[in-house]
């Protein structure tokens, strides 16, 4: 994850992240200026993700499995799109969309 010395930080939830067919556990920070994820060491895939608020176009509620009302989406100004399952999850978008 990136040093965020300079930033302020916001939540810390678990999460999965899903790349590919896996859904990576892991932890979703939020700051003032990024959305990280960090994986758990067990994960096949455990590259970490950061993304700067800045680059951000928007964020979507999500349901996994059709029905569970737990996912996110956040969809990126070049259209990369990144599906989160993640705790806490209204109170995590209400900080993500003050941000934006």
């Amino acid at each position: 994850m990136q040093s965020v010395e300079h930033e302020d930080f916001i939540m810390d939830v678990p999460a999965n992240l899903f790349r590919g067919i896996e859904s990576v556990g892991g932890r979703l920070k939020l700051t003032s200026e990024s959305l990280s994820f960090a994986s758990h060491g067990v994960n096949i895939q455990n590259k970490p993700l950061d993304i700067k608020i800045q680059d951000i176009a928007k964020v979507e509620k999500r349901n996994t499995f059709l029905v569970v009302p737990n996912g996110l989406k956040v969809v990126l100004k070049n259209q990369q799109e990144y599906k989160f399952v993640v705790a806490k999850r209204q109170e995590f978008l209400n900080h993500l969309e003050n941000l934006l």
